[in-house]
């Protein structure tokens, strides 16, 4: 699975399309209904910008509000992407990797 994309969930049901340690650092002042993006949600699993953008581009997301997009980690460009269009993001991880790091370690294993 790249990435799924669910549409004007209640902020209540999010439960049942992520994982509860997710749900530690959710906002409780956003609206009642949202749209999610819920990728890859390892630790270790490191989503590129190449998959936030075609996310993005998809179609699903035109004309949705609180766009929330949940991952392992996201690499900068993927933050960068995402802040970019106003998406909000929640990740496991925080670790600084570029998409060009990503590259160069899947290359090595």
């Amino acid at each position: 699975m790249k990435y799924k994309i669910y549409t004007d969930i209640s902020k209540t049901k999010i439960k049942k399309f992520v994982p509860q340690r997710y749900l530690t650092t959710f906002p409780r002042t956003w609206p009642e209904k949202c749209t999610i993006i819920v990728f890859k949600r390892g630790r270790d699993d490191y989503i590129p910008s190449t998959i936030v953008d075609h996310a993005i581009r998809s179609g699903k997301l035109d004309g949705k509000e609180k766009i929330i997009a949940f991952g392992g980690s996201f690499t900068v460009e993927s933050i960068e992407l995402l802040n970019s269009k106003g998406i909000s993001y929640i990740s496991l991880s925080n670790f600084p990797f570029k998409d060009q790091d990503i590259i160069e370690i899947n290359n090595y294993t």
